[in-house]
């Protein structure tokens, strides 16, 4: 590399571009005006390259598709193809074309703006993943030591496990919280600030139907992602045609040197972006020289150069549009910085710049990164506006790519070759080609067609016999045939010669075998419609159809989703990429102090955090219904799967993510079939106890029994002893006395007692027994006197009676 490299004016070194890039020149060289309008003619010339360049047979391809879609095709080529000799009015055909184009595209835009998506958010720091891995091991060690700590806590009432959110039950429900729903407060108001920008930009309604239809028309799509002096973020749409670029090999043009994108100003946005009132570098009568090449610039307007206008509050320009060209360009900076040791104390000093002589004592450092420089060039007038490193450059969060840059342009082409790409309407060009020309025959053929008609014999008419009535002369033969269909004639006349039919009618049999091979012809090139598309356009029509199985349209329809969804799938790329470049943003602009932003995320929230982004694809509207039969069927035939999962939550899962929600409804169908489980088994148990308890009672009850019928045979055993025992002793005694003998005396003292215990009992019983008989016949003889007392009433009553 020279030492002293080539001034912007030079070129002796290849073209500009080579020489920024590759040249050691510093920053502030760099910012040089020069170079950039050097650079700016350098990229209009590929630009505007002129009718075989890249990029204007690129518009001439879209401008074709953008006709197509629209229903503006131009029916010229097909007067030439029907050979009409250019007479545009011939037969009076009605050369308006059909729209089947425009109502394929709007089919799949359509079927494409029922999806949803949101970004995602999720925070790649070390204390972020350090904050999750502490709190995911804190509750497994919780699922772990459950009941430990349940009885810890009841012992000690200090609390040990959290009361104010679900835990869950197991390990597999802890990996499914991991997984889906562990979330930092972080994450979720980065996310939510990131999707509030591109949601006020319009990019889930309005500009996301423009970006779709770019797709489907162009396959090239296109934002614009920049920030304000104020720090507000703007995601902008571009339009294919506008966007210029380097040669790419990759489909979201990662590996650009420069892109680019052509926009039209007014001249009061000009006056207010550039002019030197604002600290531009535009005066008022430049701005009138750029105006003279804008379109409404007419000169027989007699608008005229006047000074007046440099005061003038409204001039009658302000309105007119010119064309700029803005651009950014990617380059590696290296700057030198001189890192000077004092030979008195050592200590360090860094200057920046390369020293002249370098000393024993300096040590040069050069520090490399890659910087965005942003240009803007008013073609018209080949005035350079705008020339410097770009402002609120956006660079990762990752530390380790704080030297890498991003284009604010964000590009994808679908399925990039040599790049170019294929659009919709170009796949079917030539089938609706073919199908307008069928439609154009058959207008011919019905104009041209020939009615009905018959053939006159004129002779045989002048020999039919009218008669002898003078009546029958004034007869219209012709009419009256015409109206009856009969006529009535000799086949021969006087002298016997024959006499030919005089009407013979003529059917127009040619017609309907060449409207039907134009039908045929139709249907054809429909047919090779719908194989270029790889779908049915009349998907539905045919579902509608009688013995068309659902399962037969679900495949149809997934097999149209494979064959067309790479033009939504560019969408998707580029605003994933777009919102990659917002969350940079939207970091820088809460960091260094802008207060637009303050109100969902603050400096605490992501101070020292790294966020990734990625956009998630929220599912349609038929898998949520699919998702809701199927839970709504399960919860019919099992009513208590009501205790396990709620219904609400899993549709509001649904909405975002429905394998999430099978997920969820999975496990609480294993919640409930474990809950059976066990309380079959609980069932179980309590009726073998049951069953145990009872056979235990039973013997307790049948030992009680026994005991009690042994006590009661004992004690009438004793008795039954006591009893013999007085009887033999009373016998014996009485005995002693039969036979006349003296009792000894040492048995006096035991016949006494027997006969206390004996005979008192015997007397008392007797007198009781008296007792009872005396107070019974008393009784008896009262009740015979009250008898005989209302025996001598009763005859005196029937006396008074």
């Amino acid at each position: 590399m020279p030492n002293n490299p080539p001034s912007p004016s030079s070129g002796t070194f290849g073209t500009p571009l080579i020489n920024f890039q590759l040249d050691k020149i510093s920053i502030e060289k760099k910012s040089d005006f020069q170079w950039g309008k050097q650079l700016a003619e350098s990229i209009l010339s590929k630009v505007n390259g002129g009718s075989s360049s890249y990029f204007w047979v690129r518009n001439q391809r879209w401008k074709t598709n953008r006709n197509y879609a629209n229903g503006r095709i131009s029916m010229q080529k097909f007067i030439d193809l029907l050979e009409f000799n250019g007479k545009t009015n011939y037969v009076n055909l009605n050369w308006q074309c059909i729209h089947i184009v425009n109502r394929i595209i709007s089919g799949l835009v359509g079927r494409w703006m029922n999806r949803s998506e949101k970004i995602m958010v999720t925070a790649t720091d070390s204390i972020s993943t350090k904050q999750k891995q502490d709190e995911y091991e804190y509750l497994e060690f919780i699922i772990s030591n459950r009941r430990k700590l349940e009885q810890l806590q009841q012992a000690s009432g200090v609390q040990m496990i959290p009361q104010d959110q679900t835990l869950p039950s197991d390990k597999e429900e802890l990996n499914l919280w991991q997984s889906q729903f562990q979330r930092l407060p972080e994450e979720i108001l980065y996310e939510l600030g990131i999707n509030d920008v591109l949601g006020a930009c319009g990019w889930f309604d309005v500009l996301k139907e423009k970006m779709l239809h770019d797709s489907a028309e162009t396959g090239f799509v296109g934002t614009y992602t920049w920030m304000d002096t104020e720090g507000v973020i703007h995601v902008e749409w571009l339009k294919p045609e506008n966007c210029f670029y380097s040669y790419s090999n990759f489909p979201d043009f990662r590996d650009t040197s420069w892109r680019g994108y052509m926009r039209t100003l007014k001249i009061s946005e000009l006056r207010r972006k550039y002019g030197k009132e604002f600290g531009g570098v535009l005066d008022e009568e430049q701005l009138f020289n750029m105006a003279q090449g804008a379109k409404e610039y007419q000169l027989y307007d007699n608008i005229t150069w006047m000074t007046e206008w440099n005061v003038t509050f409204l001039r009658p320009y302000d309105e007119w549009n010119i064309e700029v060209l803005e651009f950014e360009l990617k380059s590696v900076d290296t700057e030198a910085y001189t890192v000077v040791t004092t030979k008195k104390n050592k200590s360090t000093i860094i200057k920046k710049g390369r020293p002249q002589n370098k000393a024993d004592n300096e040590e040069v450092i050069e520090d490399s990164r890659i910087n965005i420089y942003r240009g803007v060039y008013a073609r018209s007038t080949q005035t350079m506006l705008e020339w410097a490193l770009k402002k609120n450059m956006i660079r990762p969060q990752d530390p380790k790519e704080t030297g890498n840059a991003e284009f604010s342009y964000s590009f994808y082409m679908v399925q990039s070759y040599d790049m170019t790409t294929l659009g919709v309407p170009e796949k079917i060009q030539e089938p609706a080609d073919q199908m307008i020309l069928a439609r154009l025959k058959m207008q011919q053929l019905v104009a041209k067609m020939r009615p009905t008609g018959t053939a006159v014999n004129w002779r045989a008419v002048q020999n039919i016999d009218y008669g002898l009535g003078e009546g029958n002369k004034a007869i219209d033969f012709k009419k009256m045939f015409d109206q009856t269909g009969d006529f009535y004639y000799h086949d021969q006349d006087a002298e016997g010669n024959p006499i030919g039919v005089p009407f013979t009618e003529i059917p127009n049999a040619g017609f309907l075998p060449q409207l039907q091979a134009l039908i045929l012809l139709y249907d054809k090139h429909y047919q090779i419609m719908k194989d270029e598309l790889g779908e049915d356009p009349n998907l539905i029509s045919a579902a509608l159809q009688p013995r068309v199985a659902a399962g037969n349209v679900e495949t149809s329809q997934q097999m149209a989703d494979f064959a067309t969804d790479y033009y939504y799938s560019a969408y998707i790329n580029c605003l994933n990429d777009t919102a990659k470049k917002v969350s940079c943003l939207l970091k820088d602009s809460v960091t260094y102090g802008s207060k637009v932003y303050r109100n969902i995320s603050g400096i605490d929230d992501i101070g020292g955090r790294m966020f990734s982004t990625k956009i998630q694809l929220l599912p349609d509207a038929v898998a949520i219904q699919k998702f809701e039969l199927m839970m709504q069927k399960a919860m019919d035939t099992t009513p208590e799967m009501s205790l396990f999962v709620d219904p609400f939550q899993l549709m509001r899962v649904a909405k975002e993510d429905v394998k999430l929600s099978e997920a969820l409804f999975r496990q609480g169908t294993k919640k409930m079939i474990l809950h059976q489980q066990e309380t079959a088994a609980q069932n179980q148990k309590a009726t073998f106890d049951a069953q145990h308890d009872a056979a235990v009672t039973g013997e307790t009850e049948k030992r009680k029994t026994m005991t009690a019928e042994v006590q009661m045979k004992g004690q009438i055993e004793s008795m039954i002893s006591k009893e013999k025992q007085k009887e033999i002793i009373l016998s014996g005694i009485f005995g002693v006395y039969q036979k006349g003998i003296q009792m000894p005396t040492e048995l006096k003292e035991l016949e006494a007692e027997m006969i206390k215990n004996v005979a008192i009992p015997l007397f008392a019983e007797n007198i009781r027994n008296i007792s009872d008989l005396i107070s019974q016949t008393q009784e008896e003889d009262t009740q015979e006197e009250d008898m005989g007392q209302n025996s001598d009433i009763q005859p005196q009553n029937k006396e008074v009676a």
